[in-house]
């Protein structure tokens, strides 16, 4: 009866047993305040604790998606992931640079070696011949030695049931920004949600 009790309390309070974010994304998260820019310091332990950063979302479907897998000093290390066309989609391994405890920006890196490729719907793996090919379609149509924005993100919501905060990013391009390039992040912290996420074309 007092569990019971105790669990109807949180209930009321919009929060349940094991909903939680890490301690580490909460003690960030708390020092958020809507509308204001984030300190790349609450950034990056976002960036550690979220299973998965989705770009303008769409239900279940993001136009692209990052996971970051280390962040050493300014250097960070993330998986980038997204459809290449209506056919195939791709992931790699891309770096970038924390700069003015504000920014990560574009450092050049050169991504084409580590893609990977799959059939969209089927999940087949593209390989061989076929991969080969699709990376040599990817070097003519991309200019990675020339990716130097900036992105910041300004703090706009969290939801503690679905275990998301919801960022807007801003990208940099010689100083200046462009509302037209915004793109609105739902991080997922919840494995399992973040796990059924896709891409949209």
């Amino acid at each position: 009866m007092i569990r019971f009790a105790a669990v109807f309390a949180l209930s009321l309070l919009g929060v349940m047993p094991g909903l939680a974010f890490d301690d580490a994304s909460q003690a960030a998260i708390d020092g958020l305040k809507r509308g204001k820019a984030v300190p790349i310091a609450q950034v990056t332990e976002l960036m550690q604790g979220a299973k998965m950063w989705c770009y303008n979302q769409r239900e279940n479907e993001c136009a692209w998606s990052d996971i970051y897998l280390s962040i050493g000093g300014n250097d960070v290390e993330f998986e980038m992931s997204h459809p290449w066309n209506d056919l195939i989609d791709i992931s790699y391994i891309n770096r970038g640079a924390l700069k003015d405890n504000r920014f990560i920006c574009g450092t050049g890196y050169d991504w084409i070696p580590s893609v990977r490729a799959y059939e969209r719907g089927t999940g087949y793996v593209i390989g061989g011949r076929e991969l080969a090919t699709l990376k040599l379609e990817i070097e003519q149509f991309t200019t990675v030695q020339q990716e130097f924005d900036c992105f910041d993100y300004v703090f706009e919501a969290v939801d503690e049931e679905a275990q998301t905060v919801m960022l807007l990013q801003r990208q940099y391009e010689d100083g200046e920004t462009d509302p037209a390039n915004d793109a609105t992040v739902t991080l997922h912290f919840d494995e399992a949600t973040a796990a059924d996420l896709g891409w949209y074309w």
